[in-house]
């Protein structure tokens, strides 16, 4: 594998990108999303194919049915909190059910069950977060303050500039403090603590060290700090939140390092596990996959 030592125009105006040239210091820093970083945890051979650092081409499986609702899912929430209207919803405070009948109204009409299920499960949890806030006398922090903000920040590793992009789900404002909730459009599982917490931890410090000027530019008070985060999973009526956990960013700041230092050493073996691969989109055109190798299952 051979670093890249020509950029693309964009890659060059942005300042980062995924073909980072550690060795020549006229290279465009490195990005990391929040994306990139869980699929380089997931499989270093797999950040590879999907990233293409070394600049030898994609190699990216088909979309999959829950990949395309996942988009559509997340798309239709983020026009639902632009369209929302806070007057217009008072008109049905008396009426939970007439409430949830308008809110479900935001969303797209649907063939797709599952998806039509999700809209109905979304509306009705913001029904319910409606009419607490009106109980509460807190309608003004209703809508988020945050509705997918894309944010950017430069971190430094071991003496070496990095750059964080990332889009955050929402943000809402809970007893002055910022709390970023990440949509999931898949089933809950106990399993997945672990995964969610290192992504919210990722977002936390892409929030901490972008600048005021980034953060002002996109509606956002620096003044406000993130000390609770949190998950949506629709499908299972399962929200959570909880107070940020210290150990989880020293954790993801540690696998920031590891992805920066694959990069130097060029290393991105395969993380081949029987349990992993199976799970991996990538699978079907993967040189370990399915038609190159034969794992006894």
């Amino acid at each position: 594998m051979k670093y890249v030592t020509e950029w693309d125009e964009k890659d060059i105006n942005n300042g980062f990108t995924y073909q980072w040239n550690p060795d020549d210091k006229a290279s465009p820093k490195l990005k990391i999303t929040k994306s990139s970083l869980g699929t380089y945890g997931f499989c270093r051979a797999s950040y590879v194919m999907s990233y293409d650092p070394f600049g030898v081409g994609k190699n990216k499986g088909p979309a999959t049915e829950a990949m395309i609702r996942g988009t559509e899912v997340h798309n239709a929430q983020e026009d639902f909190w632009k369209m929302v209207n806070v007057e217009e919803a008072m008109n049905h405070i008396d009426d939970p059910s007439a409430l949830v009948k308008s809110f479900r109204a935001l969303y797209p009409e649907t063939d797709d069950e599952v998806s039509s299920a999700l809209y109905r499960s979304m509306a009705s949890w913001s029904a319910e977060r409606f009419i607490e806030c009106v109980k509460e006398g807190l309608t003004e922090f209703f809508i988020p303050a945050g509705n997918e903000i894309r944010l950017n920040a430069t971190i430094n590793l071991n003496g070496l500039d990095i750059h964080l992009q990332g889009i955050v789900d929402r943000l809402f404002i809970h007893e002055g403090q910022y709390i970023p909730l990440e949509l999931k459009t898949g089933v809950w599982k106990d399993s997945k603590a672990t995964h969610m917490r290192k992504e919210m931890a990722f977002y936390k410090i892409l929030y901490d060290n972008s600048s005021d000027e980034d953060k002002i530019a996109v509606g956002l008070d620096p003044s406000l700090e993130i000390a609770n985060w949190g998950w949506y999973f629709p499908a299972s009526n399962y929200i959570y939140i909880e107070p940020v956990k210290a150990r989880t960013e020293v954790s993801v700041l540690k696998a920031m390092q590891k992805l920066v230092d694959s990069y130097i050493l060029t290393d991105f073996p395969f993380d081949d596990f029987y349990k992993k691969c199976r799970a991996c989109g990538l699978f079907s055109v993967c040189e370990k996959g399915e038609n190159n190798i034969s794992y006894d299952w």
